[in-house]
């Protein structure tokens, strides 16, 4: 994602999300569509409007995986860290045990990239100068196993 953001600066983009494709398919595909064509002046697909039969075609709500169920064990989690905007980092289940530097460093970089995740949900990510985590020089134990 980043890499993508930041190769694009300038050009057109529309954004979207996977919740929005899944919670009304017809809707999200035709918004994408208006926009590329209106605002990023993407040739026109041969059909003006899409039918609900290429949607569907497109959009498989079977990957969408037990959603319900898992996002309400989500909910059970405690939170980690709120970044606003209703995003949050829940805790987990780890094979290291408390307070170790692996456990430490395996936080730290879910935490990384639970705030990158945020900032691409609220838009943040987006912006110009959006400045995103340093992996290069993140500083870590030597070895996790």
């Amino acid at each position: 994602n980043m890499r993508a953001l930041q190769n694009s600066e300038g050009l057109c983009r529309v954004f979207s999300t996977n919740e929005a494709v899944f919670k009304d398919p017809m809707t999200e595909v035709q918004r994408i569509k208006n926009e590329l064509t209106m605002k990023c002046r993407v040739i026109a697909p041969p059909t003006h409007e899409l039918s609900s039969e290429v949607v569907d075609e497109f959009v498989d709500p079977k990957l969408q995986h037990n959603s319900k169920e898992r996002k309400a064990e989500e909910e059970k989690r405690g939170v980690l860290k709120d970044f606003g905007d209703g995003c949050v980092a829940r805790e987990f289940e780890s094979d290291y045990p408390e307070a170790t530097a692996n456990r430490k460093a395996e936080v730290a970089m879910y935490l990384m990239a639970m705030g990158v995740f945020c900032d691409l949900e609220n838009g943040k990510a987006y912006r110009s100068d959006y400045e995103w985590p340093d992996l290069a020089h993140w500083q870590r134990p030597a070895k996790i196993n």
